[in-house]
């Protein structure tokens, strides 16, 4: 069986990365290890750590980079160089799962493709009402909607016919690839170069990650119509929603389209080379 390493990029709301790993623990599916990867939090993550490791039925590390911004590329890609699974999973910190939601991505690893889920996006009213219960059972049904739950069938259906279009040569892309909720090889996210650390504050990182994937021949699928995540209410990161990286975004879409599916700066190649803290807890 190969292993599976968990990668969650975090930068404060200690609150919501101990709701994250009680989730982990009690998946019916449990990781080899899981990689907690620091965009410079001035919150005490490694203290809440310590606190917890003993009581984690998998290995777990601690990966710290300078608070400079917000540079999510680069802190998932410090979390896979610290990781040692043949397969990542890469969640964020404000996700939690059905109790076969783990499982369920380890029953569809396959070499030629990355896999990904669409969230349920719960209110503050429901996040207010999440209990430590619920997060153990991986049962939400008492606090969701028949919406929401319609809403995952909806996507599922959706990214079914994207794959379609994608055989068909209609899109260049199969589903969309979700940073905060998907899963591939090793050997592929090293095969594109990880995530383009050019890429610095809010937005476009994953999609342009998955359309280098694509352009690589490594195809997305959604595979979460039963199982499915829940991404708890929050007040805006930093940055709020602009998207800074649009344009160069749009730039590098043109390139990828040719077939430059590796970035120039990435899991092989940092943009910047400074000072990083590991902590093996676990």
């Amino acid at each position: 069986m190969s292993s599976v390493s968990v990668i969650i990029p975090v930068f404060n709301r200690l609150d919501f990365i101990r709701r994250a790993l009680i989730c982990l623990q009690h998946q019916s599916f449990l990781v080899d290890q899981v990689v907690v990867t620091d965009d410079g939090s001035s919150q005490d993550v490694l203290g809440l750590l310590k606190k917890m490791a003993p009581t984690l039925p998998f290995h777990i590390k601690y990966v710290r980079q300078e608070n400079k911004g917000f540079r999510l590329s680069k802190i998932r890609n410090n979390g896979v160089r610290a990781s040692s699974g043949d397969w990542l999973i890469f969640l964020d910190q404000d996700i939690i799962y059905t109790k076969n939601f783990i499982r369920t991505f380890v029953e569809n690893f396959k070499q030629s493709r990355f896999l990904v889920a669409w969230e349920i996006r719960l209110t503050k009213a429901q996040t207010n009402s999440l209990t430590d219960d619920m997060l153990i059972a991986g049962d939400y049904q008492s606090l969701i909607s028949r919406k929401q739950i319609y809403d995952i069938g909806r996507q599922f259906r959706k990214d079914l016919f994207y794959v379609v279009c994608k055989k068909a040569h209609i899109r260049p892309i199969g589903p969309k690839l979700r940073g905060g909720l998907f899963a591939v090889s090793r050997e592929n996210y090293y095969k594109v170069n990880g995530f383009d650390e050019n890429f610095q504050g809010w937005g476009n990182e994953d999609d342009d990650l998955g359309r280098r994937l694509h352009a690589a021949g490594i195809k997305g699928r959604n595979p979460f119509l039963k199982e499915y995540p829940l991404h708890m209410w929050h007040e805006p990161h930093r940055e709020g929603t602009k998207r800074v990286n649009l344009d160069y975004y749009n730039a590098r879409i043109k390139q990828v389209l040719k077939g430059d599916f590796y970035c120039q700066y990435g899991i092989n190649s940092p943009r910047e080379n400074e000072k990083v803290t590991y902590v093996e807890l676990k």
